[in-house]
Order: C-alpha cells, then structure tokens, then sequence
C-alpha cells in the first residue's frame, strides 16, 4: 500500500503540492508562531534584500537583514531589529513612519508593504525575531503530525491545520465518481474509464480507495505521468534547442526517469545518478544513463560561434539548474554578483561552476544527433547474448595471458649491446604481376619489357605501356592482399620516350576508394585526377 511518508521513496507530485502550499506568506493567528523561513524571508527578500542582503556591492547603510548578526548589531545607539520589541527597532519605525523621506521600502522602488506583511514583521519582532537558515541549507525534519478530531490520515491532518490557522473550512467530500476521476488524472495523466468508474463505485469495502492508489500507481502511465514534471525541471528536449534545432538521442534518460518512478527509486540515488552517475566505480548502465541529466542543456552548432563562450554557457547553465532543482536557490543571478535574495556569493557559484565545466561534450555540437561522448546502449532482448559474448570474450583472454606468461621474453631495449638492425624486404610485385589476380585493360595491352628494350630500375624487367589517340589505362585487382604500414612512401620511377611523351600520367593506389593519386603533365587531359592530385 502507498505510504506518502515512507523514508526515501519518490513522493507523487500531487502530494509536494500539497506540501509547496505552506510556502507562501501568512498572517499567523494569535497561537500561531511565526516562522522565519516561512514567513519573513519571503517579505524581506521582496521587499528589502535589494538595498540590505548578500550583495555588497548594492548594500545600503551597511545593514544586512538577511542574517541575524547584521540585524541586531548597535549602530551609534540604534538597531534594526530589538528582539522582542518593535517600538525599538528601526526596522519597524521606517515601515510605518508616515515620513515619506524616511519611510521604507523607499516609494521610489514601488514596492509599498502590506498592512498583513507589516503585522507579519510586528509579530516575528514580539517573538525575539529568531532568525533560521536558508532553508535550502536546513536539514529537513519530520514535524510532529498535528491532532486533528476525526482525521487519521497525516497529509489530512497538516492540510487542516494550516485551514484553521488561515481560518478557512475544508470543503465537503466529492461524491465517489469525481474521486476516482481526480485521483485517476493526478496519478496517471490519463482520465479513468467507464469500466473502471463503475467498478469503484461497486466496491463498499473501506480499502477501495487505498487499494485502487496502489492500482493506479503500478501502472507504466504513473512513471510516464510523474516523468514529465521532473523532466520539465531536467530541461528534457528531444532537440538541441538552437540553432537548426536538429533532433538528438535524449530519449534513454526520459525513459530512465520513468522507470525510477516506476520502480520507486529511492530519493538519494535519484540525486546521485543523475550529478554524477558516471562517476560511480564501477557505475551502471543506468547509472550512466542517469547523468544524462547533465546534458539537457541547450547546445549550438552555429558557425562563427567561439568555443570557450559556449563551453562557459554549458557549465553556467548545468551550475544554474542543478542548484535550482536540488537546493531550490535561484542560482542564476549569483553569475555576475552576489545574490541579492538567495544566500549565494559569486564566489561559491564559480566554485560549484568548477565541478561542471569539467563536462567532456564539445562547444559545437555539430547538428548531429549523437554528439560524443554517447553511449552504446543494448537493446533488452541484446543484453543476454552480449552477456555470453562477454563470457567467450573473458575466456579467450585468460587463455591468451596463460600462454604468454609461459613464454621468455627480453626487451631488445634492455640489452647491452643491443642488436643489430635488420632491413626486411617484403616483395608483393616483382618482375610480373602475381598469379591471383586480374589486370584490367583499355587501349594496347601493357607489356613487360627487359633492359635491352629500355630502362629497368630494378629487378630483370619494367612495365612499357603505349596509349593510342585516346588514354590508355591498367587496373589490377583481387590480387593477395598488401599491408600497407603507417606513414608508407611510396616511389615510382617513369621512364618518358622522349620521341613519343604522353600528354599525362596517373598512378592511383585504392584503400577504400580511389583518393590516393599522382599526376604529372596536363590534369586537364584526365578529369577524375584532378581531386587528391
């Protein structure tokens, strides 16, 4: 059965917006304790870090209200903030004087408070005005579940406190058939269907509704439906997003995603597969797949684009959102200075910065739809038969290792003297063409003529060809096969008759296409000579 507070599973969004809702502002009651973080940053984060938070630079009067230290602190016998008494605090004389050259926030910044934000500070100021940190930076604790008569259920529970501190009512229960529709859409995505409406409205047992949560929950359409709020939050795109906006192969993350919502993925290894999953020793194929997180940024293909801006928006934008998605600060402002409403200096930016302008992924992704680095991913029904290859592979290399560790073997390097130099000749052509293979010829056939007849650079005989008034041409093939070393020269000595001289000569040698060439005399004569010349 679905337990919403069970110790790091995936909580549906449904239940986070529920939990989002206590965010927001309020004017407590008289019982009800003002919570800083809750409460009051939001305020003076509006309305008053502008002028006195993080940012040194645009701070006024040198006052920061952001932490406690600097709030409470005597400046010449006045301070902003007395704990426990408003009359006393500076803060709360220069938002409600009636002096419009003292009053704050200034009129000029259009951001006048409200008479509920201003009974918000009054009271925060009357409880001693405790500070808290960030809440970003804040462990999360488990609050205690509010005593509500006749509510059972935590979620219930919390949503009805915070109803009675607002001093609403929580409205009357839906009738059995918009509750199935609701929880259907809110799992799902997908409404529910006639048959599964009419069986609900069948089922008098007490644990319908909990049994048809656990039914809808292990269908794929959760994970699907789940998926595409936190890939909104990834920046998921199956396209590079400038540029042509070509396509590109996202879609192994988007459906790691599904499954880890699927599978209920515990909470932590969602956060560390997705920052650094192809860091893990020993990481999985999922593992690595995870991190894709890290390049859903846009990229650019553009020409005229300089590679170091890109590389720099790549490790601003991944920096950005990870602390947007994970520590829930608005990251992006710190890139110029320090934050005026989050607790973010520029210089902890750039520090986190560092870790992600590590990324190996070029500047221009080049239009293509699997910029490197990628990964090879199997298909399922491939992963068994890699597997046994894998298997066939291992063994083949433990029988390798134990025949060599059999042998003796002195490295040349290491003796003394060392030995001679050796010259070895390998001869694939010598005085005829050889037996296996076929020579192709246009015009007069070539022939083998011997020293007598005229010049021979080695060997007993030389190749004599004569072209008619067209071009004459010999093609060898199939022959046995030549390994060609690297960074090969190669020579070839032609004799011209100075009584009969060609127009041109092309020597061509073919390694996957004809692109090795020379040619002397006129280019023109032999137009398919002209490229690689």
């Amino acid at each position: 059965m679905f337990d919403p507070l069970m110790k790091g599973s995936l909580i549906p969004f449904f239940s986070i917006g529920l939990c989002l809702l206590i965010t927001a502002p309020f004017t407590a009651g008289a019982d009800a304790p003002v919570r800083f973080n809750r409460d009051v940053r939001p305020i003076l984060s509006d309305h008053c870090f502008a002028c006195h938070g993080l940012d040194e630079k645009k701070r006024k009067a040198k006052l920061r209200l952001d932490i406690a230290e600097s709030a409470y602190a005597d400046r010449d016998g006045a301070r902003a903030i007395v704990p426990g008494q408003p009359e006393e605090s500076v803060l709360w004389q220069r938002i409600t004087t009636a002096e419009e050259d003292d009053i704050m926030p200034p009129p000029e910044h259009h951001k006048p408070l409200s008479a509920k934000q201003k009974a918000t500070l009054e009271h925060w100021i009357k409880e001693g005005a405790p500070y808290e940190a960030h809440w970003a930076f804040v462990k999360p604790e488990k609050s205690p579940v509010p005593k509500i008569e006749g509510v059972s259920n935590p979620i219930d529970a919390f949503i009805q406190e915070r109803l009675r501190q607002d001093g609403l009512r929580a409205a009357p229960s839906v009738d059995s058939a918009t509750l199935i529709r609701r929880v259907t859409l809110d799992l799902t995505g997908l409404p529910p269907t006639l048959a599964e409406i009419d069986a609900f409205l069948m089922d008098k047992d007490p644990d319908a509704f909990s049994r048809l949560i656990d039914d809808l929950m292990s269908r794929p359409a959760y994970g699907e439906h789940m998926a595409r709020y936190w890939l909104d939050l990834a920046r998921y795109a199956d396209t590079h997003g400038m540029h042509l906006d070509n396509k590109r192969s996202m879609w192994p993350y988007r459906d790691w995603v599904v499954r880890a919502y699927n599978e209920n993925l515990p909470f932590d290894a969602f956060t560390r597969w997705q920052l650094a999953g192809d860091l893990i020793p020993g990481s999985s194929m999922d593992q690595r797949v995870a991190s894709g997180f890290n390049r859903c940024n846009v990229t650019t293909g553009e020409g005229g684009s300089i590679n170091a801006e890109w590389i720099y928006r790549y490790a601003v934008d991944r920096t950005s959102t990870a602390a947007e998605v994970w520590l829930g600060l608005t990251a992006g402002c710190a890139v110029c200075h320090d934050h005026k409403f989050d607790p973010l200096s520029t210089k902890e930016f750039y520090s986190l910065y560092a870790f992600f302008n590590s990324a190996a992924d070029p500047a221009m992704d080049g239009n293509r739809e699997d910029t490197p680095p990628i990964l090879h991913i199997p298909r399922p029904e491939d992963t068994k038969r890699l597997a046994a290859l894998n298997e066939k592979v291992a063994a083949i290399d433990a029988r390798i290792a134990e025949i060599v560790s059999t042998m003796a073997y002195e490295d040349p390097a290491t003796l003394k003297p060392p030995p001679a130099p050796r010259t070895v000749e390998s001869l694939w052509f010598e005085d005829g063409f050889p037996e296996k293979g076929k020579l192709l010829t246009r015009g007069p056939a070539i022939q083998l003529t011997n020293a007598e007849q005229g010049p021979v650079y080695r060997g007993t005989l030389a190749l004599t060809r004569e072209a008619d008034k067209a071009i004459g041409q010999d093609v060898y093939q199939d022959g046995p096969a030549v390994v060609i070393p690297a960074e090969a020269n190669f020579f070839i000595y032609a004799h011209l008759d100075p009584d009969n001289p060609p127009e041109s000569i092309m020597v061509q040698w073919n390694v996957g296409g004809w692109k090795h060439r020379v040619v002397w005399g006129a280019h023109e004569k032999i137009g398919w000579g002209k490229v690689g010349t």
